[in-house]
């Protein structure tokens, strides 16, 4: 079980996170909300052993991670970061294996090649495994370091795994995939960590939310407990309609339109109300009156 007892993180005095406590257990899959600027990369540098809390304590199976070896905390946790920038051209098979250099000397780095090749055929990469990382869309280059951390828990079902916007840059396909292996993983006994933006996706994948919201938790609680059209308005300041979808029993979330007039923010545009001209069925000569 990871426990996070009222840790407290502030940067130039400034209070980033405010007592902020919960605990997952092995088989859950949470996923932190909240608008920009909310806490949630910040509690997720946290819990990777990034930054170190003001105050409070993270347990990881009752010992404290700052406790653990590395060496040993690294087969126990990893970490997928918002953006992970190659400058040096590596192949896709080379950032891979990265994942594994923390298991030399140990037992299971017998499996490295296994678990390599395995993440990176469920990522979708064995067809790119000698390209260079350069050579790589942004979409792409994010599987490859999907597979990198997959790989670095691939013999263990207790680890934790931390995704923050695992999602980037990836189209719909891979959005889903990604998160489907993360719930899949939960299944089997993995504690799993995610920070989404798209509500919906993780009311889809996750057993469990977390909505922060200026350095503290709000709320925590299933999708259907927490993504009420009041939590959501409070949290995000955006007006949403929530149901249940009946065929899948996921709470789906439905935001309001919203409406501008361009010409009440940009003083070139015309004023609301004046006439809008139809040009594509106008002449040259009619122009020329315009």
């Amino acid at each position: 079980m990871l426990r996070v007892e009222s840790i407290t993180y502030k940067l130039n005095k400034r209070p980033l996170l405010k007592d902020i406590s919960f605990s997952i257990r092995p088989g859950e899959m949470v996923a932190l909300l909240g608008s920009n600027g909310a806490g949630k990369s910040t509690l997720m540098r946290l819990l990777s052993g990034e930054r170190k809390p003001e105050s409070g304590r993270i347990m990881l199976y009752g010992d404290d991670l700052r406790d653990y070896k590395r060496k040993i905390l690294a087969t126990k946790r990893a970490y997928l970061q918002q953006h992970n920038p190659v400058t040096m051209a590596f192949s896709v098979k080379e950032v891979v294996m990265m994942g594994r250099y923390g298991f030399k000397g140990l037992p299971s780095a017998k499996n490295d090649e296994t678990a390599v090749l395995e993440t990176m055929e469920l990522c979708g990469l064995l067809d790119f495994a000698d390209r260079s990382m350069l050579s790589l869309s942004g979409g792409e280059q994010q599987r490859v370091h999907l597979a990198r951390v997959l790989t670095q828990l691939w013999d263990n079902p207790d680890a934790v795994l931390l995704l923050d916007e695992p999602t980037n840059n990836m189209d719909l396909q891979f959005q889903h995939q990604t998160l489907s292996i993360a719930a899949a993983m939960a299944k089997k006994g993995y504690m799993i960590i995610v920070v989404l933006h798209d509500v919906n996706l993780a009311a889809q994948y996750a057993s469990r939310l977390i909505i922060l919201k200026d350095g503290r938790k709000w709320w925590d609680g299933t999708p259907a407990q927490v993504l009420t059209p009041q939590h959501i308005y409070t949290a995000f300041g955006i007006h949403a309609q929530a149901y249940t979808d009946q065929s899948s029993l996921k709470t789906v979330i439905v935001p309001k339109e919203i409406k501008l007039d361009a010409a009440k923010f940009n003083s070139n545009l015309q004023a609301a109300g004046q006439p809008i001209y139809n040009l594509a069925n106008t002449s040259i000569d009619e122009l020329a009156t315009i």
